[in-house]
Formats: C-alpha cells, structure tokens, sequence
C-alpha cells in the first residue's frame, strides 16, 4: 500500500530510471520528494526522496561518501541522480558506500526534467496515502463492528451503504482463515477477493470481504426470503469458495466458520462471533473432513455441551459408548467410527456403504454388532439420542 522505492522504478513514462546501488533497501518508502542542486541534509527527513544533478560534489569524492551517509542516517528514502548532464554516471565511490548502507541510488536518465519526476512521484504519494487511509478508515470500522463497539444504527447503516452492502437483506458473517500448513498464507488479499467475487458470480450473492486478522466475509443472499433458503445459499457459497480455493491452491488450506443471519446491522457482531466459534469449534471436532465449511447451527448442540464440566461429559461418554471403545482398542475395528458415519447418513446403510467405502453387508453387520455391543436398538428413539449425544461428546473430547 506505500510508496516504496521498488515501486517508484515502475511507474509508467518513467520506468528509464535505472537501480544502481542499494538494492537491499528498494522497500524503503517514499514520503516526500525534494529537488536539490546543493544538497543541505539538514533540511532532509525521514522518507525523503532527493532529486539532484550532482552538481556541487561532482569532483569531490569525500562530499560524496558524506551525503550518502548523513541520507542514510537521517532515514532517507533514496537519492535519484540526473546522469548525462554534471556526472556521466555515478561515481564510484558513491555506489560503494550506498551499497555497504543498502541505500537506493537511482539513475534518472538526460531527457527527464526533474520537475517532472517530481511532478509524477508526489501524485504518487498522495495516492497511496490517501489509499491507505482509506483502508485505516475501513478497518476501524470493521474492527469496531466486529467487537460489538458500535451501537448507533445509523453509523453502522450509513458505513455499510458506502461499501455496497443492501440493508434490507439478511447478513451472514462468513469468518475464514487460509495458511500455507503452519505458515501464514502466501496468497494476496487480492487474489483471495478475485476468488470471492468468482463465487458471486456463480450465486445469487453479494460478498463483502473485510481482511484484519483473517478474512471475514459479510454475505447477503439476494432474492431470497425463505430462512432455510437463505442459510442453504449462504452454505452453498462457502463451499464453492472452499472447494475453488482448494482447487486453485493445493498447498494452502481453507476453512470456514459461518454465523446465523440476521437482519438488523446492529446483530452483525452476533452472527460474527457465531461465525469465529463455529469455525474454531469445526477444526477441533471435524478436522479430518474434507470440505472444512462449518454452520453454528449445525454445531450449536455442540456448543451447548461445551458448558458442561469435563468430568459429566467424560462419564457419559464412558457410561454410553464404553463397550465398543473397548472393543475398537482390544480389536482394531472402527465401530465407533462406523456408527458416527451411520448416524451422520441418518441411519442408512447404502450412503454409510458409500461413505465408508465398504461392501453394504459389511455394513449391516458392523451395525447389528454396534446394537450388540451397546445392547441398544437403534431404531428407537430414546437409545438412538443417547448413542446420538455420546457420540457428539466424543467429537468434544476428541476420540471420534
């Protein structure tokens, strides 16, 4: 977002300009620009880009050494000689000492009146500036809403209307994070916003991506009125940006934690925090899933349990479940497992076959010898919510 040096070599009718010494210090950023034919440094501060001919030390070596360390010292962005005109090319002693600085010297070439280079590098600035305070102003707001800080409607309207959001629609927080396995993410912001406008593209939705620590995404289904049409949108969304992220870069990872939706701005921070704890709630229970895309609705039994001590959760678990724990430790089956996936298939035997990669009598058995074990039915009501809830403890206490 600021002005460095790198970018200043980039600019286009100017890209002449030629790096000659101080490569190390290219991310060095420019906050002003100065023209010079006497260079006085103490006139100089920090981020000063200065413009010269050279004029004044063009014959002595020692004022050249000395201007690029007091440069150097006083925090300047970089030093930009006009060549052809008092130097034919920079001297030598002056590379080698920006060098040993890592201070920028750039070469501006005869045909370039440094009036002009001033001209285009100020514009410059105060575009970039003006960028970022924008972004600072943005992520105030967003940090402030996120937190539940704001309180005044009207503020919270008025912002949200600058940025594109519908108001008369439900909002759903979409709270996401990517990494590269332990790193931070390599992919940009604005790779990750092409991504999300893809997926707009494709639904009948409208995505704002608000990056601060992670992304957090404020999605609004339009056209739609029903609550279960707008949450299967919302979900159906996330996991066309999971599964294009995951296509698109393999070696980086994606989940997401999506919040209930509402429809007054002042419960955004709600659905916020919904979207934040089902996500870190998702990762720790269903980890090895492979579509990481998690629903606070889908997980709010979970939530619930999660106030109980973790001794009554350990003893039900113990007390429901216990005989076919033993049984999968002293002969490496997967029963535990087999009735987590039959449960999920809603008790049937061809999607659990299909789930588990396994012959349906195979199935069939593994579920008689789960009753067996358990000695419960499945097919009644109150031993199928028992073994239910046991089995969601278990996801808790991490042992399915």
């Amino acid at each position: 977002m600021h002005f460095t040096v790198s970018k200043a070599l980039h600019i286009q009718m100017i890209e002449s300009c030629q790096l000659v010494a101080g490569k190390q210090g290219l991310n060095r950023i420019i906050r002003s620009v100065s023209i010079m034919d006497t260079p006085d440094t103490t006139l100089l501060k920090k981020g000063d880009l200065l413009l010269t001919t050279g004029y004044v030390f063009k014959d002595d070596t020692d004022t050249q050494i000395k201007l690029i360390q007091e440069l150097a010292k006083r925090g300047c962005a970089g030093l930009a000689i006009k060549v052809k005109r008092f130097l034919s090319s920079t001297p030598e002693a002056m590379l080698q000492e920006a060098n040993r600085l890592n201070f920028p010297i750039l070469e501006i070439p005869y045909d370039i009146a440094l009036s002009d280079l001033l001209i285009l590098y100020s514009r410059e600035i105060f575009y970039k500036e003006n960028l970022l305070n924008e972004q600072n102003r943005k992520n105030d707001f967003f940090t402030k809403l996120f937190i539940g800080e704001h309180s005044n409607r009207d503020t919270i309207v008025n912002q949200l209307q600058e940025y594109g959001m519908f108001l008369f629609n439900h909002f759903n927080i979409l709270y996401s994070v990517v990494q590269n396995g332990s790193k931070p993410s390599s992919i940009s912001s604005a790779e990750f916003i092409r991504l999300v406008s893809e997926v707009e593209a494709k639904i009948n939705i409208k995505m704002l991506v608000v990056k601060l620590d992670d992304y957090i995404i404020i999605a609004q289904p339009l056209n739609c009125k029903c609550p279960t049409q707008l949450r299967s949108v919302v979900k159906e969304a996330a996991t066309l940006l999971v599964n294009k992220f995951t296509h698109l870069f393999p070696n980086e990872t994606i989940a997401v934690g999506i919040g209930n939706g509402r429809q007054d701005v002042l419960d955004i921070y709600s659905s916020f925090k919904e979207a934040k704890g089902a996500f870190q709630l998702g990762l720790q229970i269903r980890s090895k899933e492979v579509e990481k895309v998690y629903e606070y609705t889908e997980l709010e039994p979970d939530i619930l349990l999660q106030q109980l001590p973790d001794i009554m959760l350990n003893s039900y678990y113990g007390s429901t479940l216990e005989p076919l724990i033993r049984h999968d430790r002293e002969n490496d089956t997967e029963y535990l497992r087999t009735l987590k996936v039959f449960l999920n298939n809603r008790g049937k035997i061809e999607e659990t076959s299909r789930s588990l990669y396994l012959h349906r009598n195979t199935v069939k058995f593994r579920i008689a010898r789960i009753e067996e074990l358990l000695r419960i039915d499945l097919k009644n009501g109150d031993a199928l919510f028992r073994v239910q809830l046991g089995v969601r403890v278990a996801g808790l206490l991490g042992e399915a």
